[in-house]
């Protein structure tokens, strides 16, 4: 597959586009159905042979996983960072 890029303005603008259609799509896993329903009718109306769509689809479900598997990696690593920080510090001034 291509190396694709994920940019924050991307994803912001997709969701837009999704809530705009349907406000519903405010819940992520929603707009993740849709996007998902997206993947499998552009799949299923392509041109090419049942055999190719087929394999197609599971490398685009592969890639959905890798992709998960990516981000919820990352977003582990800053949660114990941001812990790691938070557990380190002292002094810390609270308003009464």
């Amino acid at each position: 597959m291509t190396e694709i890029v994920l940019k924050p303005e991307l994803l912001k603008g997709l969701q837009k586009v999704l809530v705009d259609y349907e406000p519903k799509n405010e819940d992520p896993i929603l707009a993740s159905q849709y996007l998902s329903a997206v993947v499998g009718s552009i799949v299923a109306t392509a041109e090419i042979p049942k055999k190719d769509k087929d394999d197609i689809l599971k490398q685009l479900i592969e890639f959905t996983q890798y992709v998960y598997d990516q981000q919820s990696s990352a977003l582990s690593q800053d949660n114990q960072d941001t812990t790691q920080t938070t557990e380190d510090a002292y002094g810390v001034w609270k308003p009464e």
